[in-house]
């Protein structure tokens, strides 16, 4: 089948402005374009909106998600200072533009697990959910910082080294091994290697490559940890379970094993936003990378470019302008879909989970600006390469809704 889900309503401090009429109209013109499976609001709802989306919800036979940022503040619960992911010079990391929705807390943490477990509890009780789709599944991205990635990367807490040493690995001397291999123009690129790709080689499998690889496939599984027990506790409700992922080129990059993630999960949406300069969009992502490079190296445009191109398995465009606008081509979402079919993300378990393709058809000046070729192609390329649906992001408030009318004729042609 196919699977639409459709985010609304992102937690910010205008919904209580927001009228609803309007916010029933917009909903409404959603389900009349598109046949619309799983509508996915968000947090600190007003009673009445939160209301109102389980009328259409329900009238329009949609189950509805909360949509739940899990490592990151909401607003209604705000973390600890001491709970921020540690970086490799052992500083906190800062959330994106110092955001408090991008800070986020280490998993590995047993007052974070004790805390937001008892949040999610309390916040799935307060509406008539069908399921929970937990955002924020991560680490920081160490490309979305002004400082160098290799600074941001985390965690490297002290409870991420009890956790560590529980499973035979130094913390401590992966991250002197981390910071040396990062001390050299040669060692930067192996970093971002790694970053990019589970399947560099080692060749010589030197020491400090050794120490980045045991330290990213720790982190992985930190996670993944993680969603499991919150899924845990989910399914003991009765919920279903959506998971919001990065795109498979840059999950590894944050901590994400989508096949592990698989099996705590109905369905994963990866976030394959091939036009977007913010947090998760491929293009964001990877000129923070090439500006770090590009300022470590002094290497020219197209070889820095040809470099993240044979590190990431994507079709790059030829100058970071490009990059910049219009982003990736549609044979780059192709290959993030085809990818995440080949990380056995939908046979984890006995029970065959779903892979979506996250595809922004949002407006938003400075971030977004899309056209309906774009769009079009996009949807095209991706419905080739085998996805089991669309997630529709990410938020309905912003989108133009002829850009609903896009997705039918190109889904469904």
């Amino acid at each position: 089948m196919n699977r639409f889900t459709l985010q609304y309503l992102e937690g910010n401090p205008t919904l209580a402005e927001r009228p609803q009429n309007t916010v029933r109209h917009r909903l409404r013109a959603a389900f009349q374009r598109l046949p619309i499976t799983d509508l996915l609001v968000g947090w600190n709802l007003p009673p009445v909106l939160l209301e109102t989306c389980q009328q259409e919800a329900q009238q329009a036979g949609a189950r509805l998600f909360r949509w739940h940022p899990l490592l990151t503040g909401d607003g209604a619960f705000m973390p600890r200072a001491e709970w921020q992911t540690v970086g490799l010079d052992g500083r906190a990391v800062a959330g994106f533009q110092n955001m408090p929705e991008f800070t986020f807390v280490c998993p590995n943490r047993p007052a974070v697990r004790q805390a937001v477990l008892e949040h999610l509890n309390e916040v799935t009780r307060q509406g008539d959910y069908q399921g929970v789709f937990l955002d924020r599944v991560r680490f920081p991205s160490p490309a979305a910082s002004a400082s160098p990635p290799a600074r941001t990367l985390a965690c490297f807490c002290k409870d991420c080294q009890q956790a560590a040493a529980a499973e035979g690995l130094d913390l401590a001397c992966a991250q002197q091994a981390i910071a040396h291999l990062a001390s050299s123009p040669t060692g930067k690129r192996l970093l971002l290697q790694a970053l990019l790709d589970p399947h560099a080689p080692l060749d010589p499998p030197a020491p400090d490559q050794q120490a980045l690889q045991a330290f990213l496939a720790f982190r992985q599984r930190s996670v993944t940890r993680f969603v499991a027990d919150t899924a845990a506790l989910a399914r003991a409700r009765g919920l279903a379970i959506g998971l919001d992922c990065f795109s498979p080129c840059l999950a590894r990059m944050v901590g994400q094993d989508l096949s592990a993630l698989g099996a705590h999960c109905d369905w994963i949406k990866i976030m394959c936003y091939a036009h977007t300069l913010g947090p998760a969009g491929l293009p964001f992502e990877l000129l923070g990378l090439f500006d770090w490079l590009a300022a470590e190296s002094g290497a020219p445009e197209a070889e820095i470019l040809g470099w993240l191109s044979s590190a990431s398995r994507l079709p790059l465009p030829a100058s970071r302008a490009g990059l910049r606008s219009p982003g990736l081509p549609p044979e780059a979402l192709a290959n993030e879909v085809r990818r995440g079919r080949s990380q056995d993300v939908l046979r984890s378990t006995s029970l065959r989970q779903q892979l979506l393709a996250g595809i922004e058809l949002v407006e938003m000046p400075g971030i977004t600006h899309l056209t309906q070729a774009q769009v079009q192609a996009d949807l095209a390329a991706v419905r080739a390469a085998g996805a089991d649906g669309l997630a529709l992001s990410w938020d309905l408030w912003e989108m133009p809704l002829e850009r609903l009318d896009w997705v039918r004729a190109a889904w469904f042609q």
